[in-house]
């Protein structure tokens, strides 16, 4: 594949990578909303993490036309799309769409991303309008948002959600993979993080899609709590001054554990770093900030490993 495509005659090849684990049951409305996408120029790839559900039997017997990549471990979120984004360029893919298995789009999502970052090189990653319900399984936003839709609109971001966003696949090239030492949440931050700073441009289109929330990881509420903490703290490590690190040790003390400071409930991130009771949140922040000592010296090695690709990285597009 040649670095920096402009695509004038052929539509971009787009492999949408949709990742489960242990999701059938949201697999079920999600994989015929995928199957809908208007654009011809897609392949979809199911990338299983060692689920034990059926999910593997089901996507085997109801979609044969999706291609089917299966992991004889969990390998969080970061590792599985790094597992289906390699597949998909050995097919040639110029863009990946990650796609959490508990999402419903929009049939025309796919093509507007693509019009959007197909003739500037420098657009790294599409983000997409994300509607959560007010109550689990609610689609009623979702589809007046769907019938209103008429015009594609978009503008420039600093935050993509990770359950939906196109990203160019040289981009992933000049930037690296998904950091998989944080297997589950903040990653998605870390990788925009990682794209802005390399001098890429992050676009948000107003093309809808509907996340059910939580998905599997909703009924682990503690384990997911601490997954949130940690990476959280991982991610200032990586990308923070030494100045902005203790701020955010300290504001997820604040609050995790400390009763009187508001917490926005609404708000899925904020929940987790508040899951039970004030012990049990002390214990978690415990657990986050002695789990990031421990591997300080490999998140340190990352971090210059990371700097040196996103200098690489930014002196190339200087030449475009």
């Amino acid at each position: 594949m040649t670095d920096q495509k402009q695509f004038q005659d052929a539509d971009p090849l787009v492999c949408v990578i949709v990742l489960n684990y242990n999701g059938r049951r949201h697999l079920e409305y999600s994989l015929p909303s995928i199957r809908e996408t208007d654009y011809d120029h897609l392949q979809v790839i199911v990338v299983d993490n060692a689920s034990t559900d059926g999910s593997l039997e089901y996507v085997r017997e109801e979609f044969p036309d999706m291609t089917l990549v299966s992991s004889p471990q969990n390998l969080g979120w970061a590792g599985g799309n790094n597992l289906g984004i390699r597949h998909a360029r050995r097919l040639g893919a110029d863009f990946v769409a990650l796609a959490n298995n508990d999402i419903r789009v929009d049939s025309r999502w796919i093509a507007g991303a693509v019009e959007v970052a197909k003739d500037d090189p420098r657009i790294g990653i599409v983000g997409f309008r994300i509607l959560e319900p007010q109550e689990p399984g609610d689609t009623r936003t979702f589809q007046r948002a769907v019938a209103e839709w008429q015009y594609l609109e978009y503008a420039p971001t600093r935050t993509v959600d990770g359950m939906a966003m196109l990203i160019r696949m040289d981009t992933l090239t000049q930037v690296g993979p998904i950091d998989e030492g944080f297997f589950a949440y903040a990653e998605d931050n870390d990788l925009v993080l990682r794209v802005i700073e390399a001098g890429y441009s992050v676009i948000e289109t107003n093309a809808p899609v509907w996340h059910h929330a939580q998905g599997t990881f909703g009924k682990r509420m503690l384990w997911a709590a601490s997954l949130q903490m940690r990476n959280n703290l991982r991610l200032s490590l990586k990308h923070d001054s030494p100045t902005g690190v203790l701020y955010q040790w300290a504001r997820h003390f604040a609050k995790g554990c400390l009763p009187f400071v508001n917490v926005d409930l609404s708000n899925p991130i904020e929940r987790r770093l508040r899951p039970s009771n004030i012990f049990v949140n002390f214990g978690i922040w415990v657990y986050a900030t002695a789990w990031n000592l421990w591997r300080l010296p490999a998140t340190l090695r990352r971090r210059r490993e990371d700097r040196r690709r996103v200098y690489a990285a930014r002196q190339f597009l200087e030449t475009l």
